[in-house]
């Protein structure tokens, strides 16, 4: 019989990791709980964080092989075990860490799928917000933020186009956001109206996600239209292209839930910046309500405060007049 002192032994095992647990302490152990059945929690803090191979599992927990397997593909399927995938005869397997990916995410990935779900994403937007507003801030975890293809200026490199990046990952996939639908879930009437499925995954992490049902396959040019959309609807591209692109609003992630709340920016500028043609721009103010980072004035024509604008290109895809371009951001 397993008894709920696993939770603080899978709690401890976090904790080692620099992400500020203690400052988190209730709404995590309460995110372990939902996300976790107590076999599962011994189970997962038996495994640890490291490759583990399923023999060396069996030796150690004395369960079964064919139970054993059974119950690592279902935390799979939950989202807080890696298993290699791609059917590979002897995979690796590991507890998944807190983020990238990780608990942070995965809860909210592939929608609702399970009895616990709708606990599961009430326990993860609570983490999500006391994260943001308790851990992120005095955590070094720089996020960078990439310009939106169709703004690039002519003079980006294929390693500062994101569209570039992902186009080599060989598999791709969608998923809902895992901090917006959380959000939606835990605070109806008090949320964005936000796309909804906007999460990209890349390569590996995309095969791990569609094989265990968080995010569903699609090719590299519905990935191109998963970015062209989040532009327009207003969302910044963050985030890892190697692994996932988070497309993020203001309202309901995590770094921006952090900006907001702390005044903290995790988030890293892209290499370049809004620039306004002033002989064009017609003081409409439509990108002073789309800048997401409040980096847009408007008097007689429309001011970028270079400090404050991370070169996202959400202000270029509705400007009716043309009159916004992205530059090259200076390197003073």
């Amino acid at each position: 019989m397993v008894n709920n002192d696993v939770y603080q032994s899978l709690f401890d095992m976090y904790a080692q990791w620099p992400f500020g647990a203690e400052k988190v302490a209730d709404s995590f152990m309460a995110l372990l709980r939902a996300q976790f059945t107590p076999e599962e929690a011994d189970l997962a803090a038996k495994i640890g964080f490291l490759n583990t191979k399923l023999d060396q599992i069996q030796e150690k927990t004395g369960i079964e092989k064919e139970k054993l397997k059974k119950m690592l593909n279902t935390m799979a399927d939950k989202g807080t075990m890696w298993i290699t995938p791609g059917g590979v005869e002897d995979p690796d397997y590991r507890t998944l860490f807190i983020g990238g990916p990780g608990l942070v995410e995965t809860g909210g990935w592939g929608n609702i799928r399970f009895p616990h779900s709708v606990q599961l994403m009430k326990a993860l937007h609570k983490f999500e917000v006391e994260f943001a507003t308790k851990s992120l801030p005095e955590i070094s975890y720089p996020v960078p933020v990439w310009t939106t293809p169709a703004a690039l200026p002519k003079d980006a490199t294929p390693k500062e186009n994101v569209a570039e990046r992902i186009k080599n990952a060989g598999y791709w996939g969608v998923s809902t956001c895992s901090c917006r639908l959380p959000h939606w879930i835990a605070d109806p009437g008090n949320h964005c109206d936000h796309l909804l499925e906007t999460c990209i995954f890349m390569g590996e992490t995309a095969r791990w996600g569609v094989e265990h049902g968080m995010c569903r396959a699609i090719s590299y040019e519905e990935a191109i239209e998963v970015l062209r959309k989040s532009n327009k609807d207003g969302l910044v591209h963050t985030y890892d292209p190697l692994d996932f692109i988070c497309n993020c609003c203001t309202d309901c992630c995590v770094f921006f839930v952090c900006l907001k709340k702390t005044g903290v920016n995790v988030l890293t500028p892209s290499p370049f910046v809004a620039q306004i043609d002033e002989s064009t721009c017609n003081a409409c103010s439509d990108c002073v309500d789309r800048c997401p980072f409040d980096a847009i004035e408007v008097d007689d024509c429309a001011h970028v405060d270079t400090h404050k604008c991370l070169g996202c290109g959400v202000c270029f895809s509705t400007c009716s007049m043309g009159s916004v371009q992205l530059v090259r951001r200076s390197k003073s």
